[in-house]
């Protein structure tokens, strides 16, 4: 785990502290129990959504101590899984920030973390995005609030897994987080946000938990995007398009038929 000495600076080229990660079977089974995940989804084998979430508590951290008034919002994931880690096995994650541009709502944090075990074997590389919001660049008006829509074209995908979040699941799943717009409304309504959002990991753990139904990944090439937020009330269906059989495309639509997020699948083998 970082320090609490240790001295962020948010900006292109800050490298992080390296950090030896261990997943533990019974942290596994927690996490998942909060995502209505069966245990034996991965086996011995970690999700690799748990060794990635670490990078976005990173930047959590990292924002909250260099930019205080701004709340940290997980927008994009990009996840190359080049070999399986087992339950209680540790491997070292090394990260960086590569370009942190301005944008509407504040800016982007781009950074790159990679895992490696003590042999040197690349297992993994995470490439996250994640949001600095301003709250004074936030737009006008009930921001968060649920709008009438239509309805999302369902032609070529399928249904896999249904989710029903709760502020029981994320507060448990987030517990112990700093970023209190996922655990406290108040905050939540500051920001934007109509209640507390799920976290982005959390909203990942159910992505690739489709591509898990087809059996453990051994190696994948995956990219999210969150589209709009989750909130700890939310109906979720995750969906995905095949092509010859294999998994191409994801998504996740929420009870008033909106998109939050999609995934492209550029490769995985089990």
């Amino acid at each position: 785990m970082s320090q609490a000495s240790t001295e962020y600076r948010i900006e292109p080229g800050y490298e992080f502290p390296p950090e030896d990660i261990t997943v533990s079977e019974a942290d596994q089974r927690q996490k998942h129990g909060f995502c209505d995940m069966p245990p034996e989804r991965y086996g011995d084998v970690v999700d690799p959504t748990f060794l990635a979430r670490r990078t976005i508590l990173l930047n959590t951290e990292a924002i909250q101590s260099c930019r205080p008034d701004c709340a940290p919002v997980h927008i994009v994931h990009r996840l190359k899984l080049h070999a399986p880690v087992r339950l209680g096995e540790t491997v070292t994650m090394t990260g960086q920030y590569i370009a942190i541009p301005e944008i509407s709502r504040g800016w982007v944090t781009k950074s790159r973390w990679e895992f490696h075990r003590a042999d040197g074997t690349h297992v993994l590389t995470v490439e996250p995005d994640v949001m600095m919001m301003d709250p004074n660049k936030a737009p006008d008006g009930k921001k968060g609030a649920r709008k009438e829509r239509p309805p999302v074209d369902d032609s070529g995908f399928e249904t896999l897994l249904e989710k029903q979040c709760t502020p029981e699941t994320t507060l448990g799943y987030c517990e112990g987080t700093t970023n209190l717009i996922h655990t406290v409304p108040e905050v939540a309504r500051e920001y934007g946000f109509r209640a507390p959002i799920i976290a982005g990991n959390q909203t990942v753990n159910f992505l690739l938990e489709a591509l898990a139904l087809d059996g453990v990944p051994a190696e994948m090439d995956v990219e999210l995007k969150f589209l709009k937020p989750v909130f700890w009330d939310d109906a979720v269906k995750v969906q995905g398009r095949r092509e010859n059989g294999a998994l191409t495309e994801l998504r996740a639509v929420n009870g008033d038929g909106e998109t939050v997020a999609t995934g492209i699948v550029n490769s995985v083998r089990y």
